[in-house]
């Protein structure tokens, strides 16, 4: 994980607990307000009353936070997997798994504004690829906190892998 998001963390944990809904890591809150900053996008809870005058000036003096082209890059700069600078569209990536969907909308000129997946293992692997984690449980999440977007990518389970198809595939043998 990169430095900026540790500090991220430690900067704004307490702000980000009452934001926090059941099911999620305050993580994910603090991971898509750094994003939406980078991008001058809404924030997650903006509609319950989270402020992005208030987060920045609490990075501002943190030391944190520059600009926004400059916290965009320390942001992604290290990420394999880097969203546009300059978006043509936004984009919620839901049921996320590690994050396929994104790679494809934003080699198309997308930038995520939200994400969820409830897989802890998966959560990871998203945060490794994309620099944030996604929310937990989306049934545990009130759809005005979603920041508005323009498209809405939804992942289906992987049937024989997951709990819906009660793992099966992971006792399957392949015939030749």
């Amino acid at each position: 994980m990169s430095k900026v998001l540790e500090e991220l963390e430690s900067t704004l944990w307490s702000e980000a607990l009452s934001y926090t809904p059941a099911g999620s890591d305050p993580k994910a809150v603090i991971h898509q307000w750094a994003h939406a900053i980078a991008h001058d996008f809404l924030l997650f809870g903006e509609s319950k009353g989270a402020n992005k005058i208030t987060i920045v000036k609490t990075l501002k003096e943190n030391g944190i936070f520059k600009n926004k082209s400059n916290f965009h890059k320390t942001l992604t700069g290290d990420l394999l997997i880097t969203s546009p600078d300059k978006p043509k569209f936004t984009f919620i990536d839901l049921f996320a798994g590690i994050g396929g969907m994104r790679i494809g909308a934003q080699n198309n000129g997308g930038v995520c504004i939200f994400s969820s997946e409830f897989e802890k293992n998966a959560q990871k692997t998203y945060l490794d690829n994309h620099g944030e984690l996604p929310f937990g449980d989306i049934t545990k999440i009130a759809a005005d906190d979603i920041p508005a977007h323009d498209v809405l990518f939804a992942g289906f389970p992987c049937q024989p892998f997951s709990h819906a198809g009660l793992q099966k595939g992971n006792k399957l043998k392949c015939v030749r």
